[in-house]
Parts: structure tokens; sequence; C-alpha cells
């Protein structure tokens, strides 16, 4: 039987449940800084670094991928996906002041790590070896899609509603959708797979020794300085294009943009890392994205500039996550992959919260975005050049037949 007619339901479930997790929160949230700032009468720098807290996801994701390891997928994913929209509708209906808002954020970020891919990765690595790019790839594709279609409508919802009607239907989407997809979709992994009994695998569960190799520490430095670049642009997406005189409702088709070149990077990035030198694959998909920036610092953002930039930064994101889960899974095995993910997820967290707060201070210093968009562009290029002295061994299928 071929990995697609054992595994395609593991990809269905996985795409659905994470696409309407807590990434989806964090892609949106653009889209509310400018009502929340209002209406709790704060800067934009201020709900910027509320925003950042979900760094607490650096503490949350190396506890959590090892919980993955020791209890399996499922039952992680669900109960992160229950307190996820247990605190969305927190959010939308009890907080009243940033205090309260600080520590949702917060929750939502040390929980919420696990409806990401630092979880989902793995039932689909288990899956698949030969297809794992592509694989990896298309699960990934649930929160680009719900990020295409969810904006527009959060956006209508909010300006007729008000942004707290916004968030509960966030976490509506999460009760809804994402739990059931996963409870009868997703099985852990294949009870065959020689992964997972350590006849492939490099570090057994509950191995720490991953932290004194150099590939570790060259990846999580390259995912800190891409974090760093994606995340300062996302949390400030919004009014960013705004400020160039541009509507609410381009703001939010430039969300959609840019999670349309996520899905074209997952899907090309996941297909490229099948069949080529997934080194160069990674140096090369980092690096042309980070022309997305100079487009916006080089140019005024307006309409089809604007569009451009947002679909190539999306890209450089949809294809990161290919990147990093391939190159772990590939680097370290699967049998002990959550803790190793698990701790890359949470350095990584670092250039996130350095993106976030950064983007904003820099605005509220300058009075714009010009220092920030060039500084993203020299981020992705030095994370996208770390990868050359990585070294992969042969894929499992290759050294079978």
């Amino acid at each position: 039987m071929s990995e697609w007619s054992r595994g395609w339901r593991t990809v269905l479930g996985c795409a659905v449940g994470s696409g309407v997790g807590a990434v989806l929160l964090f892609f949106t949230f653009s889209l509310f800084v400018l009502p929340i700032a209002s209406e709790l009468k704060v800067s934009r720098g201020e709900i910027a670094t509320i925003q950042s807290l979900v760094v607490a996801g650096a503490l949350g994701a190396p506890l959590i991928g090892r919980a993955t390891d020791r209890l399996g997928f499922r039952v992680v994913f669900l109960g992160s996906m229950v307190a996820v929209a247990a605190l969305e509708f927190a959010v939308a209906f009890l907080v009243n002041d940033t205090r309260g808002l600080a520590v949702c954020v917060f929750l939502i970020g040390l929980i919420g790590v696990g409806t990401t891919g630092l979880t989902v990765t793995r039932p689909i690595n288990a899956w698949f070896d030969k297809h794992r790019g592509l694989a990896l790839g298309l699960s990934a594709c649930g929160i680009a899609i719900a990020t295409i279609i969810v904006p527009p409508l959060l956006e209508a919802l909010a300006a007729t509603y008000g942004w707290r009607a916004g968030i509960a239907a966030l976490a509506a989407m999460a009760a809804i959708i994402g739990l059931p997809a996963v409870y009868f979709l997703v099985d852990n992994e294949p009870p065959d797979s020689p992964q997972l009994h350590g006849r492939s695998s490099l570090h057994q569960t509950g191995d720490w020794s991953f932290l004194r190799e150099g590939a570790f520490w060259l990846m999580a430095c390259s995912l800190v300085a891409m974090g760093a670049a994606g995340s300062g642009f996302i949390g400030q997406m919004s009014p960013m294009i705004q400020d160039e005189g541009l509507s609410a409702q381009m703001a939010a088709f430039a969300l959609s943009m840019f999670a349309i070149g996520q899905v074209s990077g997952r899907l090309i990035g996941g297909w490229f890392l099948d069949r080529f030198d997934p080194r160069r694959i990674a140096i090369l998909l980092n690096l042309l994205p980070a022309s997305g920036f100079l487009l916006l610092w080089g140019f005024d953002n307006l309409g089809a500039t604007a569009l451009a930039a947002a679909f190539l930064i999306g890209f450089q994101q949809g294809s990161e996550h290919d990147i990093f889960a391939y190159f772990t899974a590939r680097r370290f095995g699967i049998a002990n992959y959550g803790t190793v993910y698990g701790a890359l997820i949470g350095l990584g967290w670092i250039g996130n919260a350095t993106g976030l707060i950064g983007v904003g201070r820099l605005h509220d210093a300058y009075g714009n975005y010009m220092l920030a968009q060039l500084l993203g562009a020299s981020a992705l290029a030095f994370g996208a050049m770390l990868f050359v002295s990585i070294r992969l061994p042969p894929r499992r299928s290759a050294m079978v037949g």
C-alpha cells in the first residue's frame, strides 16, 4: 500500500485542525490592532508588546514536544485546542484591559503551540518518507487556506459588530472545526513504522544529546532570524498597509495574498525538498522572498506593490514550515522528534518576539516601517546562508531501495 493510500486522512486532518488553531489568531491579529488600541487607549507599540507574549510558546514548545513523544499526537493536540478555544472566548467576552489581554495572549502562546506544526508534523513525518516534503507542505496548507478565506470575513464581522466578535469567531472555528477534524481523521502513527522503534532514528525518546550538535544550533539560529523577519511583518501588516493610505479592506486582502504565498511556498517547497538537495532549496527559498521586504522598503506601498510584497513574504513563511520540519526528521529521526523540534521551536520564538516587539517599537520611534523592512530582508539572507553547513543522512527509502 502506498504512503498516500495509508496517510491521506492524516494529512487532511492535520491540515484542517492546525488551520484553525492558535496560529490563525497570530496571523489575523493585525486586523484587530487598531480597534483594540483605540478601545484600550494604548499605542501600537504597546499592543505589539502584548502580542509578543506569544513568546510563551518558547516555554511551552519543549514541554509539549516532549509530551507528544510520550503521550502521542492526538491527546496533546486535542487538549491544546480545547484550551485555545476557551482562551479566545475569554478574550472576546471577559477581557476589558491590557492586563487581561496580556494574560490570555501569554496562555495562548504557552498552550496553543500544541495546535501548531510542532505537533502536527510528527504524525506526518511518521507516515511519510519518500513523499515527506509534499505531505508536510499539504498538511501546512490548512492554515494558509484559512488565512486566505478568514481575514475578509473577520474584517467584515469586526466592522459590523466590533473586534470582539472577530475573536469569538476564531474560537468557534477552533471548537467546531478543528477538534472534530483531528479526532475523526488522525491516527498517531503507523504501527509498523521502523522509525518509531529505533531502526532509523539517531536519537531515542528522552535523548537530549542533540543539544551538543552544531546542526541543531545552526537550524536554531536560522529559525530565530527568519522568525524575527516574518513575525514582525505579520504582526503589523494591516497598519503597515493602511499607513500608506490604503483601506482596511485592502489590508485584509493583503493578508489573503500573504496566505496565497504561503500555500505556494509550502507546496513548491515540499515538492522541491523531495527531489533536490534540501540545503540548496532551503537557501533559495529564503533568499528570494527577501525581495518582498525590499519592495516595501524601496517603493510606495500602493496597490500591486503591497500585495506582491505580502505574497513573497508569505511564500517564505510557507516554505519555512516544510524546511525545518523536514530537516529535523531527516537529521534527528522520529522517535525523539517532538523533543528536538520542540526545543528548536522554543528557541525560534526568540526571533518571533524580537520581530513582534521590534517592528512596533521602530514604528513608534521613527514614524514609519522603513528600517524594520530593511532589517527583515537582511535577517532572511543571514538565516538562509546558515544552511550551507548542515549535513543530512540519506533518506530511509533510499537506504532500503
